[in-house]
């Protein structure tokens, strides 16, 4: 048994000064805070005097009385009391004084008023708020899907038409103008565009262009939804990417997959020459060429045109840019650029072709190893002359080696055509080229792609 604790409690008990009368109940709640303020204050005095003076510390003579020690243990009961609330006070003070910091240093940036910040809050992965994470890519397809088509091909033959296949677009205007790729039409006597809202129509082909595999169609329908165009450039590895296409035709029109911006500027060949291609990992199918490639804003920002697939011995290759492989791949798809789209487009639209400043020639590099081989310099090699275009005018001839263009050093077929790129048709260039161990300088006029198709 306790019997200092047993002793303590009586002697609280009896004093009279602990007996308090419910009226007074009130009283000493609202002076409480008065008399441990007090307490403090005394206690700090009494510390500073004992320092400052060098005098004898009087003897204390406790008076042996219940009354006396009743008093003693409540006065430090008290002082313990005061001692924690000052030292909450303080704390709560600095505590207080961080987190307004904070808040007025993020909420001051773009605005005068204070702002709360919850970016860096985890996200609740049980809202079902409409803007919550869940619900981003079905609030994406919602925007996106009404103006994604499906676009099936026929051929005539003797008695009608041919289902010949089947793709995806999307509509770019108001007036019915469709963006798809050229090899999801090519070939075709027939186009049928079918809206996701159930509607059809015949398709006019406006024009194509194979070297981007791009094609523009248009439709004659009211109140026709449209996407919005993005920024490609400002595109980083790792953000969302989004295809919503048709693959396999009807019965799986309106699928939509996600996956991520696995890469940019592939630099993948064809057979007119290099193309630099999105890549991603989104499950892209066959139906699926065509459709767009949508970014976390609901933009697209690719169409989508590749897909390498580990099926069998060797690589689907609907864009015609690789040959049989055995090498199988996962999660592999490209699509065009929209950046790289929109101009092609556009010239279609006003042209129903593109037009691109050519020298009239067919080429191919000359790498070291073929320098080394052939004996000749590195270079593009002439293959092929076009009858009456700028390069036969000037003299240029196959077996000739395009060595330089403006003064700058050809090393292969993507340096030539990226000069060529930069200049418009009409214009002049100077050719340097080696024939039989002579070197010399021709002019060459260029003239428009569409003048040798």
């Amino acid at each position: 048994m306790d019997y200092e604790k047993d002793f303590e409690d009586k002697i609280e008990k009896n004093d009279p000064e602990n007996v308090v009368l419910p009226e007074e109940n009130e009283k000493e709640e609202l002076y409480q805070t008065e008399e441990l303020n007090s307490e403090i204050l005394k206690a700090e005095e009494q510390k500073q005097e004992e320092l400052e003076t060098t005098a004898p510390i009087p003897k204390v003579v406790f008076r042996n009385n219940k009354k006396s020690l009743g008093k003693m243990v409540k006065r430090f009961r008290k002082r313990m009391l005061a001692s924690f609330i000052a030292v909450a006070l303080v704390a709560a003070l600095i505590g207080g004084g961080i987190t307004g910091t904070v808040m007025k240093y993020y909420g001051t940036q773009n605005d005068a008023s204070a702002q709360v910040v919850t970016r860096y809050l985890p996200l609740d992965a049980t809202s079902s708020d409409e803007s919550g994470i869940l619900n981003l890519i079905p609030n994406i397809y919602k925007i996106v899907s009404p103006a994604v088509v499906e676009i099936s091909t026929s051929v005539a033959y003797n008695y009608g038409y041919r289902t010949r296949g089947s793709g995806s677009g999307f509509i770019i205007s108001s007036d019915g103008y469709i963006v798809t790729n050229n090899h999801v039409i090519d070939g075709a006597s027939k186009i049928t565009v079918k809206l996701s809202d159930g509607r059809s129509a015949d398709a006019k082909l406006v024009g194509k262009d194979d070297r981007t595999d791009l094609a523009v169609l248009k439709i004659n329908l009211p109140n026709l939804p449209i996407v919005k165009l993005g920024d490609s450039s400002k595109l980083q590895p790792g953000e969302l990417a989004i295809a919503i296409g048709n693959p396999l035709g009807d019965s799986f029109a309106g699928t939509v997959t996600a996956g991520i911006i696995s890469g940019l500027n592939r630099n993948l060949q064809s057979d007119y020459g290099p193309v630099k291609l999105i890549q991603t990992d989104a499950a892209i199918n066959p139906g699926n060429s065509g459709g767009p490639l949508v970014n976390s804003k609901a933009e697209v920002i690719g169409i989508t045109s590749v897909k390498l697939t580990s099926i069998g011995p060797s690589i689907q290759d609907p864009f015609g840019m690789f040959g049989s492989q055995g090498t199988p791949v996962e999660g592999m798809g490209f699509a065009i650029p929209i950046n790289e789209a929109k101009p092609i487009i556009d010239q279609i639209i006003k042209h129903g072709y593109v037009e691109r400043p050519m020298m009239g020639i067919g080429a191919q590099t000359i790498t070291q190893q073929d320098a080394a081989r052939y004996n000749l310099p590195v270079g593009v090699y002439v293959v092929q002359v076009q009858p009456n275009s700028g390069a036969e005018k000037a003299g240029i001839q196959p077996g000739d080696v395009i060595i330089k263009v403006d003064g700058k050093d050809i090393t292969s077929f993507e340096d030539l055509q990226g000069i060529l790129n930069n200049h418009k048709v009409g214009d002049v260039i100077k050719v340097t080229i080696w024939r039989n161990g002579r070197t010399f300088t021709v002019t060459v006029k260029l003239q428009s792609s569409a003048n040798f198709e």
